[in-house]
């Protein structure tokens, strides 16, 4: 059996104490290096973490530029909208105005010619057939007096003078009867007047046994023959649809003033 010596040779224990130390050594640079490493993990981390707040960062800045890019496309857009609006509004402007100047120029010529047509529809009325004389003058005289009227417009004076004419005009194309007052040779009667439009005017007494016309040639009435005594009566129960209408025999008053 094997017996271990009882001393331990002095070479011996050098080496052991030479490998002990260098053992030694080599711990201390282990931990050494192993310190190394993990401030340089650390290092790298914190490193990554800053990188990635830069990224981060970056990011949301070229965020913020877009949109102010955009922003900056939109208001040019708006801004050439506005310009677009604002050449079309002063074009249009500019034609208000034109109509406006002609506006006044039409009126400075109109407004003579309106208060001219009123004069000559006045006269007009005045030489006319004599029936519903004084209404008809009145009409006109009022028509003048609302043509003066400063409050009116032009458009409304112009239209109110449109519809006298028409009414006068109107007159030329029916046939009426009414009754009314007459005064001939000095007496006051009452007759029935018939209008044949505006070529001619009659009248009979209520009794029929006077009838007459209006001489425009000598501006007063005539007495008509007793023998149109009754077509003026057929006549006139036509004209207020008393009868139906039929062909008369009735003078009229030729241009020249021969019946």
């Amino acid at each position: 059996m094997y017996k271990p010596p009882d001393t331990i040779l002095p070479g011996c224990v050098v080496t052991l104490l030479t490998l002990l130390f260098l053992s030694g050594v080599h711990g201390a640079e282990l931990t050494d290096s192993l310190g190394v490493v993990s401030e340089t993990n650390r290092s790298a981390v914190e490193s990554q973490q800053k990188i990635d707040e830069l990224s981060r960062e970056t990011q949301a800045l070229l965020q913020e530029y877009r949109k102010l890019l955009d922003g900056s496309e939109y208001q040019a857009a708006y801004t050439r909208e506005l310009e677009e609006l604002d050449r079309a509004q002063k074009t249009q402007i500019q034609g208000i105005q034109e109509q406006i100047a002609q506006a006044r120029i039409t009126r400075q010529r109109i407004v003579p010619l309106m208060r001219s047509m009123a004069d000559a529809l006045e006269k007009f009325v005045v030489l006319d057939l004599p029936f519903q004389h004084e209404d008809r003058i009145s009409a006109v005289l009022q028509l003048k007096q609302r043509l003066n009227q400063p409050g009116l417009s032009v458009s409304a004076r112009f239209r109110l003078l449109l519809e006298a004419y028409q009414q006068e005009q109107d007159y030329g194309g029916n046939i009426a009867a009414w009754r009314g007052p007459l005064q001939l040779q000095g007496e006051q009667l009452s007759v029935e007047f018939l209008r044949l439009g505006r070529v001619a005017l009659y009248f009979q007494s209520l009794d029929g046994e006077t009838s007459g016309y209006w001489n425009a040639a000598d501006g007063d009435w005539m007495i008509l023959a007793p023998g149109y005594n009754r077509d003026l009566g057929q006549a006139l129960r036509a004209a207020k649809n008393l009868t139906a209408p039929q062909l008369l025999q009735l003078p009229l008053m030729a241009p020249g003033g021969d019946s």
